[in-house]
């Protein structure tokens, strides 16, 4: 996203609070969120602690909402429009409130009250570090020593800046502990990345010709701090993270040189690691969860699953995650190309019942939709036009995955400008979510005039769908 200055002022409303004594003072429990959502993308918020949803507050006619925080635990919490989501820090004391525009909504999002100075300096790091990537990339094409020096220079005058304004405020401990990660996880991820921005061909070489203490930072990693296991730069790390030392150790007793996010034995390397770094559950399970799905979703040898599953199963204490992944695995064995396409029942504009399978004619490619994802919903649409218009022996079918009437989905085509040909909705959509693997939105299927698959993870934006779908119309 690009950086752009934020346009909107702040603005306190009287009509919500009164905001007279500091949080220093308070000592009761409680705080207060509020504020003004511009362009809604839904009438209501959704306001969550990780993946625990605390509550649903719904606008008003002014499109603003409020809401009181009671014997809670202080942290990071999010909330939800409809369309993105953004984390806030909130504290006892705390009465904070914010004016978004859904349209412009990073750039445009702004706090005010008390609490606001800490999570306008947030956001601010947030914006200034999303600024600094062009910079970051380009030093990276410098020599190590040269790289680490640059880079360094950014993270301690981000942590000057940060040790004034603590001072100046008297912020709180935990302000601190997130700001301070935000610095130095992102600067850890800078780190992890650059041999793959600076080299690129073989891998194994690449970690040869680093400085031997490169990567010294990595014994200031806390792979177990629970305050921020929800905490993007945090959590973003040490994904990136498990994938070099998986690669590096993976190096070590292989014959590969080059890095294959497909493969078994590097995966199996990554679920070790995972195992043996972390102790905090909730980040462990989640990693291992992660990857596991990323493997699932990325890899085309369906024989593998089975054996990274139960790696998986033996490293994980999550039951939820694991009934997840066992479906998951067992979903796409029956999606492997060359089986017939699961015949659901879909439903047209005019809400008339067909089986999936009567409507493929021809060499057919499948894309998803979802309502709540307007940029996603307008991109792939178009993405099908341009393929269509290159390649007519194909036919494209769009089908949300909403429950959502034929009307309501013509209502949703029409008002982003799109058109309302072969558009259809699943009769049971969470049915067909589990039995399609529906996960990412923007999977695809590429299928043959018999209905059989060719490839159920096809991607609409990735520049191999085209040799695909030539390689299928010249069969």
């Amino acid at each position: 996203m690009s950086f752009r200055p934020i346009i909107y002022t702040i603005l306190c409303f009287s009509v919500f609070f009164s905001c007279k004594k500091d949080k220093d003072m308070s000592d009761d429990n409680t705080a207060f969120f509020g504020g003004e959502i511009i362009n809604p993308s839904s009438k209501y918020i959704v306001l969550y602690k990780s993946s625990t949803i605390i509550d649903t507050v719904y606008l008003d006619k002014k499109n603003r909402f409020k809401y009181s925080f009671n014997n809670f635990e202080p942290g990071l919490f999010s909330f939800y429009d409809g369309k993105e989501s953004q984390s806030l820090l909130v504290q006892p004391g705390d009465s904070i409130m914010v004016r978004v525009n859904t349209m412009e909504f990073d750039e445009s999002l702004v706090f005010s009250g008390i609490g606001a100075k800490e999570n306008n300096y947030l956001m601010d790091l947030f914006l200034e570090t999303e600024k600094q990537e062009q910079e970051v990339l380009e030093i990276s094409q410098l020599e190590p020593k040269v790289f680490d020096k640059k880079l360094c220079d950014i993270r301690r005058n981000k942590l000057d800046k940060l040790k004034t304004f603590s001072i100046k405020y008297n912020t709180s401990e935990l302000f601190n502990t997130f700001a301070k990660a935000n610095i130095d996880y992102n600067y850890f991820y800078s780190k992890e990345a650059y041999p793959f921005i600076n080299y690129g061909k073989n891998e194994s070489d690449i970690f040869k010709t680093l400085p031997d203490n490169f990567f010294d930072f990595r014994k200031e990693i806390n792979y177990n701090n629970s305050t921020l296991k929800d905490y993007r730069p945090y959590v973003s790390f040490l994904r990136f993270h498990f994938n070099n030392i998986a690669l590096q150790e993976h190096f070590k007793h292989s014959e590969d040189d080059t890095y294959n996010n497909q493969s078994l034995d590097y995966n199996l390397d990554k679920l070790t690691l995972i195992d043996a770094k972390i102790n905090d559950t909730f980040i462990k399970n989640r990693l291992l969860y992660y990857n596991m799905i990323k493997f699932i979703n990325v890899s085309k040898s369906v024989d593998d699953y089975d054996t990274l599953l139960a790696s998986f199963e033996k490293k994980s204490t999550n039951k939820e995650q694991k009934f997840n992944a066992t479906s998951l695995v067992n979903s796409y064995k029956l999606l492997k190309p060359g089986h017939v396409i699961p015949d659901l029942m879909v439903l047209d504009n005019n809400e008339q019942v067909q089986h999936l399978r009567a409507i493929i004619k021809k060499p057919t490619l499948i894309y998803f939709w979802d309502v709540t994802d307007r940029y996603h919903l307008k991109v792939c649409h178009e993405r099908a036009k341009d393929l269509e218009k290159k390649y007519p022996e194909f036919d494209f079918l769009a089908i949300s995955i909403n429950r959502i009437s034929g009307k309501e989905q013509t209502e949703v085509l029409k008002r982003n400008h799109l058109g309302f040909t072969n558009e259809y909705h699943f009769e049971d959509a969470p049915k067909a979510i589990e039995q399609l693997s529906i996960r990412p939105i923007n999977k695809v299927f590429i299928v043959d005039k018999d209905a059989k698959i060719i490839n159920p993870k096809a991607n609409m934006f990735d520049i191999t769908i085209e040799s695909e779908m030539l390689s299928l119309i010249n069969k």
